[in-house]
Order: C-alpha cells, then structure tokens, then sequence
C-alpha cells in the first residue's frame, strides 16, 4: 500500500540517490573505457588473422595468444562493470521503494550498495590486468625492435 509521503522525506531520498548516480556515472565512463579497448584488440586480432600468411608464423601466434588473453580480461571487466551498474539501479530502486511504501528495506539495500562497489572495484582490477598485458606486448615489440636493428653510436 503506498503510503503518503511528505515532499521533505521524498526530497531526502532523491539526495540519498545522488551518491548512486555518480557511481552510475562511474560505470558508464568504465564501460565505455572497456567497450573501446575491446573494440581496438578486435581489430587486432583480425588484422593479425588477415595478415597471418605474411607475418611470421610464431611472433603472430604468440601475438595472437596474447590478444585473445587481453580480450578475455577486457570480457570480464566489461561484464563486472555492467552487473554494477545494474545493482547500482536496484539499490535506486529499492530506496523509492521504502521510502513509498515502507518496506524497511535498509539491509538490502546497504547488501546492494556494497555488492556494486565490489563489482565495480573487480571491473577495475580486470581493467588493470588487460593494460598490463597491453604494456607487456608493447615491451616484447621494442626489444624485438631493437634486437633487429644495428647499435648506432
């Protein structure tokens, strides 16, 4: 039964909405992040299948191999990010729910509040693996790179 609710208390809960709505922000802003890296090693790994009868056999499957890996973090962190997110909207919505109709749902709702943190933090850590692996590649090509060229002095 939705319950009558004074404009004060309503106006206190759109406030308690506000710090998930900058966590939602956050979500979005990483997703977006994840979605153009995924996009840019997608193109990589079609580059280096179009190319694999020009490129040399085993520096392109170790290239590919490490594509694939960083695809598979990036997968995760974009799929951590997206579960935040979706938390995060239930959290909102379960707070309008106690508010209108006092189901007392204050439990659940701090649960939600730090079941997004943890996914969103997680979202992160993949984050930071994918670009570990990114810099890993970038290192092997400059030794490579320098490996094959002669020392100028």
């Amino acid at each position: 039964m939705l319950k009558d609710v004074p404009v004060d208390e309503i106006t206190h809960v759109i406030g308690l909405a506000t710090a998930p709505a900058f966590l939602l922000g956050a979500v979005a802003g990483l997703l977006s992040l994840l979605v153009l890296r995924l996009t840019r090693i997608a193109d990589l790994v079609r580059t280096l299948v179009a190319d694999r009868d020009r490129a040399a056999g085993e520096w392109r499957d170790g290239a590919l191999t490490e594509a694939l890996r960083r695809v598979w973090h990036t997968r995760w962190g974009i799929t951590l990010c997206a579960h935040s997110g979706i938390v995060t909207g239930w959290m909102v919505i379960l707070t309008f729910v106690d508010a209108l109709f006092g189901f007392h749902n204050s439990p659940a709702i701090a649960v939600l509040f730090i079941a997004a943190l943890a996914l969103f933090t997680s979202a992160l850590v993949f984050l930071l693996l994918e670009i570990r692996l990114s810099v890993a590649d970038i290192t092997h090509i400059q030794r490579a790179l320098r490996d094959r060229l002669p020392e100028t002095r």
